[in-house]
């Protein structure tokens, strides 16, 4: 028997690379030139002109919401790669990028394990789809197939959805230099209802998510049973594909703590990404409509990308019950820019 994941490497462990990996969105040094020197990685241009709702249907499953999320344990507040080009001690990506599908014998058999995966998801924003970040645990046998799985599933935050499902999305393997991941040929083209800029939101969710699943920058090549794909959804991808400009994909702030439908009692760390005005990440909690506690938290930076923020919420003087947590980012134009990024979490307070 074999695990997918080298000794000694805990969930915890697991949870902490994908914090400072996948919650990042600076390149890892070294390898990365050293790849897209011998792989042409081409960058996608999405057109960001639709105000159409979003939900679809894809391979004949209309996107669903809610899902009960699996609890996931944080582990310290190593974030690595967030504010530097350093990926820190619990990374491995300063040098030779670990490939994310085991290879066994014949006389070994890979057993399935609990793995910790970050996946994006779409949802609407104030300047169209964006990406959301969520952390969930599936049961796999490699941190590239628990992605996939993670990906065709539906998001635990009612508030996203994903375009993909089992039957057009498939696999993911990574040989060190580029990931490839096969979908359905089904998928070749946008079906109707779907926006480009829809279009383009469903490639870059499978490249976020599959770069975070094996900590690099790697292009992305998608392909079918049959050999490479030349478009997915229309768009272009003849050639491994580079992820967009954070700033221009993801969703500008974003929770990771507290999870959606968790309870809590006291207090609690609230936590998650943003880039904010001034860094200033505004939050709170509502009772229905009704605003019953308010602060801020500043993250870590802000305006060249996605800085962590955490902050101590005091829930003590609040009744029991039902309530929503919302974070989001500060709006100095007063909605004439279309208002604030905002993401929500249901709660309940014991």
């Amino acid at each position: 028997m074999t695990d997918p994941r080298p000794p000694g490497r805990s969930d915890d462990d697991r949870l902490t690379e994908l914090l400072s990996d996948a919650v990042s969105d600076v390149e890892p040094p070294h390898r990365l030139d050293s790849i897209r020197n011998r792989t042409k990685v081409t960058a996608m241009s999405a057109s960001k002109n639709s105000g159409r709702p979003w939900r679809f249907a894809v391979g004949g499953a209309v996107v669903a919401t809610a899902a009960v999320i699996a609890a996931i344990a944080f582990a310290g507040g190593n974030l690595g790669l967030t504010g530097s080009d350093d990926p820190g001690p619990a990374t491995e990506t300063s040098g030779t990028p670990r490939p994310s599908e085991p290879t066994a014998s014949s006389s070994e058999t890979v057993t399935p394990s609990t793995i910790t995966v970050a996946a994006y998801y779409l949802g609407e924003t104030p300047r169209g789809v964006r990406l959301y970040r969520e952390f969930t645990r599936v049961e796999a046998d490699s941190d590239l197939s628990a992605t996939v799985e993670a990906l065709t599933r539906t998001p635990s935050d009612p508030d996203y959805a994903t375009a993909w499902d089992s039957t057009s999305l498939t696999a993911a393997s990574y040989d060190g230099d580029v990931i490839e991941v096969v979908v359905d040929s089904s998928v070749r083209e946008r079906p109707a209802g779907m926006s480009e800029e829809e279009a383009s939101a469903a490639v870059q969710q499978v490249i976020y998510s599959v770069q975070a699943a094996t900590q690099t920058r790697s292009g992305v090549q998608f392909r079918s049973a049959d050999g490479p794909m030349d478009q997915v959804f229309g768009v272009p991808t003849s050639e491994p594909l580079a992820e967009d400009p954070p700033l221009d994909t993801l969703a500008l702030v974003n929770v990771t703590t507290p999870e959606q439908g968790s309870s809590v009692s006291g207090s609690f760390t609230a936590s998650g990404v943003a880039s904010s005005f001034e860094a200033n990440v505004p939050w709170e909690i509502r009772d229905g409509s009704e605003v019953v506690a308010s602060g801020f938290a500043t993250a870590e930076g802000w305006m060249d990308k996605l800085y962590p923020w955490s902050t101590e919420v005091d829930v003590s003087d609040l009744a029991p019950g039902e309530y929503t947590f919302v974070a989001m980012t500060d709006d100095p134009s007063g909605g004439e820019g279309g208002g604030p990024f905002v993401d929500t979490k249901s709660i309940t307070i014991r």
